[in-house]
């Protein structure tokens, strides 16, 4: 027997209601899609050839690391480990300031391996044969303490000890549009359901950040789920905390998350529309910076300089947007900025404006004097 059902009524009484459409927008809190950039290697390059971004150093637009793979007659017992080989560059050190003073021409070898580990060269002592190979080789110092990075300056061993080039580059992603291949994660992957998991727990959260209380329903790819104790198919509720990105990547373990200049902008815009950055305290600038800055920050707080506002939004004489400043005093005028094509307009509204690099060398200047 066919059985005919008529829906007309009920339809009728639906539309009497509204149309019940709902705007509805899913992003899976996955990593954000960088560019990945092959392993790059190069030989044969002189220090004018580099190009210093931020302090850091950069071939072509790629953050890389530079240093000299000829080790002459200690080669071998470099590769065996017997002795220290020469130290790698991350940043625009005194010591390569020195070698460009003295016009040294020593040729290098450019990469953005994160490894640590780097083909070496040299000769043999009896034979003079040459010797090629692979060793781990370890940072320069210099380096570290220019960027003041992880506050080198008042925890030398430490930060040198636990240095790893994988969360170097990280920590600076901001500063360049792509980032080396990074080194596998090997805790394990995402639980099938990850992405049902995820978006019910954040919606759960109002798709607030549990840390820094940010409000990213209107952003919310900008938001991850974090699991507290890294084991990522631990899906109890007690072991989740939505985290905003900027947040998330300053989790310890976390150095293979890279983020982006802009997403870090949008969050601190955020931030200040909703009364988060209000605050003039040090812990909550070095809290809600890009980490890019933490090196800087650090200095200026040991001169016992003012706390700067974070992600300033510069406005001209009509209240519109010349340029967002990363750390800014809007008192004396003056801001660190992250893009050089914004120094004409923010000059021309009467700031005094530096880049990452300059900054660092400024400020190394004053602690001398």
């Amino acid at each position: 027997m066919e059985i005919n059902v008529n829906f007309t009524a009920l339809w009728a009484a639906a539309k009497k209601m509204g149309d019940g459409k709902a705007t509805f927008s899913y992003k899976a809190n996955t990593y954000n899609a960088f560019e990945s950039e092959k392993t790059i290697l190069r030989r044969d390059i002189t220090l004018e050839d580099v190009d210093s971004h931020g302090g850091l150093l950069e071939v072509d637009g790629n953050q890389v690391l530079l240093y000299i793979e000829d080790h002459s007659f200690r080669v071998q017992d470099v590769i065996t480990g017997n002795k220290e080989g020469n130290k790698y560059h991350i940043a625009d050190c005194s010591k390569l300031g020195e070698m460009r003073k003295k016009h040294r021409f020593d040729r290098y070898v450019v990469t953005n391996d994160v490894s640590g580990i780097f083909p070496v060269s040299g000769k043999e002592s009896d034979s003079q044969l040459l010797v090629e190979g692979e060793a781990e080789l370890h940072v320069c110092k210099l380096c570290l303490g220019f960027l003041n990075y992880r506050s080198y300056k008042s925890d030398r061993t430490n930060v040198f000890k636990q240095f790893t080039l994988d969360e170097f580059f990280s920590h600076y992603s901001t500063l360049f549009n792509s980032f080396p291949k990074t080194i596998a994660d090997k805790r394990g992957g995402y639980a099938d359901d990850w992405e049902t998991v995820s978006l019910n727990y954040r919606s759960k959260k109002n798709f607030c950040c549990e840390a820094c209380h940010v409000d990213l329903s209107s952003y919310q790819h900008l938001l991850h789920t974090h699991h507290v104790n890294g084991v990522k198919r631990d899906n109890v509720a007690s072991n989740l905390r939505a985290l905003c990105i900027d947040c998330h990547r300053k989790e310890p373990l976390h150095e293979h998350m890279r983020v982006r200049s802009n997403e870090v902008h949008t969050i601190n815009k955020l931030r200040r529309s909703q009364s988060i950055l209000s605050s003039q305290d040090w812990d909550d600038a070095l809290a809600f910076a890009d980490t890019s800055y933490h090196g800087l920050l650090d200095l200026y707080r040991n001169k016992n300089m003012a706390v700067p506002e974070i992600g300033y939004d510069v406005t001209d004489e009509d209240d519109a947007v010349v340029a967002t400043a990363e750390l800014a005093w809007p008192k004396s005028k003056r801001a660190i900025i992250h893009q050089s094509a914004d120094i004409p307009s923010l000059e021309k509204a009467g700031w005094v404006v530096k880049m990452l690099g300059d900054a660092l060398s400024e400020a190394h200047e004053l602690k001398q004097r």
